[in-house]
């Protein structure tokens, strides 16, 4: 399988430092802020992790925890989609043990994830909390996760647009996260889907989704080369934001 991406974190034009970190194969990107959209090709021949972790603002630690859950997920090779839940859930005890051996500054700490695991016959996607995975295909794009939100549930009954999601007053209140330091383990989202040549899979913070309309990002994924749609991404992003910005473009170039 090749696959064509593009990919940034950023810290944006407001916050103080950022709290997200990204991995793209074997790669993670953490307490950094990349200043510019990077373009790889890659050949996937086994299970292989694309994620974005949004470390919870307001809590403690929020830029180590995105960090730790993302070099879990590297690591891991699920043979099943139910496997993912799992890995999810050992990601979460990573963070009770840095906790644990002399941070217990950071109890509490947290992230929101989102991602995919691909491999040339199936998908993996998941997430916790509001990162998301969207895909686009034949001009259309879907959202493949759920927010783990009471205002995505309205959404999802119809009683709110998407355009409505993004600006709600409580959009960004979490039922769920990857918390270390409680006895909770979070709720995971998890599906299969079959990868398809010309797919476009979008993971992302929601320093991306919320201020970027449905239209615009439409508009961006029906640009020329990957590079192109994501460079589109950011400005409008970085432009109408204030929060860090976060993302991998994956193209599905030859199965």
């Amino acid at each position: 399988m090749k696959v064509k991406t593009a990919y940034i974190t950023n810290i944006g034009k407001v916050r103080l430092k950022n709290e997200d970190a990204i991995l793209v194969d074997k790669k993670i990107f953490k307490e950094t802020s990349l200043n510019q959209v990077i373009y790889e090709e890659l050949e996937i021949s086994d299970v292989t992790a694309f994620a974005v972790a949004d470390g919870l603002g307001g809590h403690a630690c929020g830029e180590k925890a995105s960090g730790i859950v993302l070099e879990t997920l590297k690591g891991s090779k699920p043979k099943q989609v139910d496997d993912v839940k799992e890995i999810i859930f050992n990601a979460k005890r990573k963070l009770d043990e840095y906790i644990n051996s002399g941070h217990e500054y950071c109890f509490g700490m947290g992230t929101a994830l989102a991602g995919i695991y691909l491999s040339p016959r199936k998908v993996f996607v998941f997430n916790v909390g509001d990162c998301r995975v969207y895909r686009f295909s034949s001009e259309k794009l879907e959202i493949l996760t759920r927010d783990h939100t009471f205002v995505f549930n309205l959404f999802l009954k119809g009683k709110i647009s998407y355009d409505d999601l993004r600006v709600h007053i409580e959009r960004n209140m979490l039922e769920t996260a990857i918390m270390g330091g409680y006895s909770e383990l979070p709720e995971v989202f998890f599906k299969e889907e079959i990868p398809n040549k010309g797919d476009i899979f979008l993971i992302c913070s929601d320093g991306l989704w919320e201020p970027i309309s449905f239209k615009e990002k439409v508009l961006c994924l029906k640009k020329g080369e990957i590079l192109e749609k994501a460079r589109c991404l950011y400005e409008i992003a970085y432009q109408e934001g204030k929060d860090n910005i976060s993302f991998i473009l994956l193209e599905i170039d030859q199965i």
